[in-house]
C-alpha cells in the first residue's frame, strides 16, 4: 500500500459488539466479530509500523452519530499519535477526496468549518467527543 501511494481508510466499528449483543447475537457471530476485531488492530498497527497513509472514515450507519470519536480513541489505543489522527481526519481526507484545494487545512481562501473542544485532544484523542463550539462557514452553529 505504501509502495503504491494506497490510502488505507481506517473504519473500524467500535460500538459493534455492544450492539450485536443487544440485538441478541448468538455467542459465536459476537466472538467471530470480537477475532476480526482482534486482527483488524495488527492491520492497523502494521499499516502505521510501515508508514501506509492512514485516512479516517466512518460507519456512521453502524454507531449512531456522535460516537466516532471512539473510532478516534482506537487509533490512538494502536499506536497512532493524536495530532496524526486529527490530519487523517482533515487533511489526510481532504487530499483523499481530491478537495485538498478547497479544504482539510485552515489557510488563506480555503472553507473553513472549526471545531472547539474542551481539552487538548493532540495529548488525549478522546478530548475529540466534548465539543463545545462549531463554527460553519464563518457562522457558529454550535456553542455549549
Amino acid at each position: 500500500m505504501r509502495q503504491k501511494g494506497t490510502y488505507l481508510v481506517y473504519t473500524p466499528t467500535p460500538c459493534l459488539e455492544e450492539r450485536m449483543k443487544h440485538n441478541g447475537a448468538p455467542a459465536n457471530v459476537v466472538a467471530k466479530a470480537n477475532a476480526a476485531a482482534h486482527q483488524e488492530e495488527t492491520m492497523f498497527q502494521h499499516a502505521l509500523k510501515t508508514g501506509v497513509t492512514i485516512a479516517f472514515g466512518t460507519d456512521s450507519a453502524v454507531c449512531p452519530h456522535g460516537t466516532q470519536w471512539q473510532s478516534m480513541a482506537n487509533m490512538q489505543k494502536n499506536g497512532m499519535k493524536p495530532l496524526a489522527i486529527l490530519k487523517a481526519a482533515t487533511s489526510v481526507d481532504a487530499k483523499l477526496l481530491g478537495i485538498a484545494d478547497k479544504l482539510g487545512t485552515l489557510e488563506a481562501g480555503k472553507l473553513a468549518d472549526i471545531t472547539a473542544v474542551a481539552g487538548d485532544p493532540t495529548v488525549d484523542i478522546a478530548k475529540i467527543k466534548d465539543v463545545k463550539l462549531v463554527v460553519k462557514a464563518g457562522v457558529v452553529a454550535v456553542r455549549k
